[in-house]
């Protein structure tokens, strides 16, 4: 059986869990790969872009935090050629449905009009519904907030690298 991960399948997960239906940390302000996802996104000319100074500034303090990607292989991506963007790698599950509709980490489209052709025959051969997520991607790694991997360190809090204190904190009551 093929997941479709949609608003019900979602919000069902979050039931069974007893957590909020969505992401508590779903904001540019709460969460760095909710950040990332949004920044690249607007880079990206796929959204809005976030303001200059605003996005330089929360990427100053996204660095300067303790959940910060240190190598390459934990940051999120966009890959693909000028125009046609091809892959979404470690994305916000949140900021992934907002934008394409479906809550994931990872998507892929069909690499090009022949593979996409290919799939439609298959996918018309083996009945499946328009709202299918296989009829405009190659491949979708449903996620759900609690199976991010920066969630459950979020609920322990964002510390400043340097200080070691969480992010925002002053020292003073």
């Amino acid at each position: 059986m093929v997941i479709q991960p949609k608003l019900k399948w979602y919000t069902e997960i979050s039931a069974r869990k007893n957590t909020p239906p969505r992401c508590p940390y779903a904001y540019v302000y709460r969460c760095p790969r909710y950040y990332q996802s949004v920044s690249l996104l607007g880079e990206g000319g796929m959204t809005t872009k976030i303001e200059a100074e605003e996005d330089k500034r929360l990427l100053e303090q996204w660095k300067g935090s303790d959940l910060w990607p240190v190598v390459a292989e934990q940051k999120t991506s966009i890959s693909g050629w000028e125009g046609r963007q091809g892959s979404f790698d470690k994305f916000c599950p949140e900021v992934s449905f907002e934008r394409f509709g479906w809550f994931a980490s990872f998507l892929a489209r069909y690499a090009d009009e022949i593979d996409s052709d290919a799939a439609d025959r298959r996918l018309a051969k083996e009945g499946a519904p328009p709202g299918d997520w296989r009829w405009s991607w190659w491949f979708v790694t449903e996620m759900h907030y609690t199976d991010c991997p920066l969630y459950s360190a979020l609920i322990l809090g964002v510390n400043d690298k340097k200080r070691s204190v969480p992010i925002g904190f002053t020292g003073k009551s």
